[in-house]
């Protein structure tokens, strides 16, 4: 016997070296997972039986509970769900939906006789021409968006009807802007100027109130 031998216990193994011992070492490993599995199936109606007890303990709440008031017409996992004190549609109903502005693109243009004013603002020395127009343009704006009804234009109407019958040798060149209007005020501008069908284009309807706006304003700074 050679010294050098291996110990048994980490000799290779003879499956290693005869096939017919490894097709003997795959059956047997085939036959453990059979019987894991049938085990497994077994067990599963004891499982399933359990489970079956511990639903017999809980409440019926098909036949009891959703028969109440408060469940009825409710879905499954909407019972506990807080409602929201108002939906979408009832804030549209009872007048909570936010107010629709519409974006438009309209020629800002004044009178000659407007333009004729700006020379009596103060401070009207220490910048151009075209640069007050911008600011007034840009106030006129601003108070053209918080219009929203027929009440808001009252102020405006004089005016807005004089410069929309102007012809277009009496206004300056304009000049294209863009403003934003709520939808209802838009509708309530076309009826002053006695457009109740909206036959006249947005446009040019807003255009006149926007001039109106801007007039106003520069008639309010101008020193007297």
């Amino acid at each position: 016997m050679s010294r050098f031998r291996l110990p048994a216990r980490v000799a290779p193994s003879p499956a290693a070296e005869e096939p017919g011992l490894q097709n003997s070492a795959a059956r047997l490993r085939s036959s453990r997972e059979v019987q894991s599995r049938i085990l497994a199936e077994r067990r599963a109606p004891e499982q399933g039986g359990n489970v079956e007890c511990g639903k017999a303990q809980l409440p019926d709440m098909t036949t009891e509970h959703l028969a109440d008031p408060e469940f009825a017409g409710k879905r499954e996992g909407e019972s506990g769900r807080p409602q929201s004190p108002a939906s979408p549609p009832e804030c549209a109903a009872s007048g909570l939906a936010r107010p629709r502005k519409e974006k438009l693109v309209v020629l800002f243009r004044l009178p000659l006789a407007i333009e004729k004013q700006l020379e009596q603002i103060p401070g009207a020395g220490d910048v151009t021409p075209a640069y007050m127009l911008r600011a007034f343009a840009k106030e006129a704006r601003a108070e053209l968006r918080r219009l929203l009804a027929e009440d808001d234009l009252a102020p405006h109407v004089d005016e807005a009807r004089r410069i929309f019958a102007m012809a277009a040798s009496d206004m300056a060149v304009g000049e294209p802007t863009t403003v934003y209007a709520q939808s209802s005020a838009i509708r309530a501008m076309h009826a002053a100027l006695d457009d109740p069908w909206l036959i006249e284009a947005r446009a040019t309807i807003v255009g006149a109130f926007l001039a109106a706006i801007a007039s106003l304003l520069i008639e309010a700074r101008r020193v007297r």
